[in-house]
């Protein structure tokens, strides 16, 4: 039987071409959902009166997505610039969504700092970006929220 070495929750990393040494506050649950064809209904009647079904995959339901909370550091702007460069000009943006897609990974380690998990996103490009609530009555480190959409999520290790 192979040792069991849980991963910790709070050793990881995440980046992105061009987008690296970030302190990431927290990463989401990787998400994708499949989507399935055929099991609504019954697809025929046979001999003896057998009904048959027949499930199958059509794809995913939509984009992978992972939200990743990221501390705000003075002049850092990477995030907010990504997220610029695909919105359309329209919209205040740069209008260059297909040549700013980016290819990442989250990183998982054990105790040792040694990788044992990771997931590699392909085409990446953030979805929606918001900046944390700001209060004078608060204690907490201001953060940028990103949502990012890829079009597929590989678990490499």
């Amino acid at each position: 039987m192979p040792e069991l070495r849980p991963l910790p929750t709070s050793r990881f990393y995440v980046e992105f071409d061009g987008i690296t040494e970030k302190m990431i506050k927290s990463v989401t649950e990787v998400k994708f959902t499949g989507q399935t064809a055929g099991h609504e209904k019954p697809l025929a009647s046979t001999k003896a009166g057998k009904t048959l079904w027949q499930s199958t995959s059509s794809g995913f339901e939509e984009n992978p997505n992972v939200t990743i909370e990221v501390y705000l550091i003075e002049g850092d702007m990477d995030f907010y610039n990504w997220i610029k460069s695909v919105m359309p000009k329209s919209e205040g943006g740069d209008g260059q969504w297909t040549g700013s897609r980016k290819n990442g990974s989250i990183v998982g380690y054990d105790s040792s700092d040694t990788e044992i998990l990771r997931w590699n996103l392909t085409n990446a490009w953030p979805k929606s970006y918001k900046v944390s609530e700001c209060s004078s009555e608060s204690k907490d480190l201001a953060i940028e929220i990103v949502e990012i959409v890829c079009e597929q999520i590989n678990r490499a290790k």
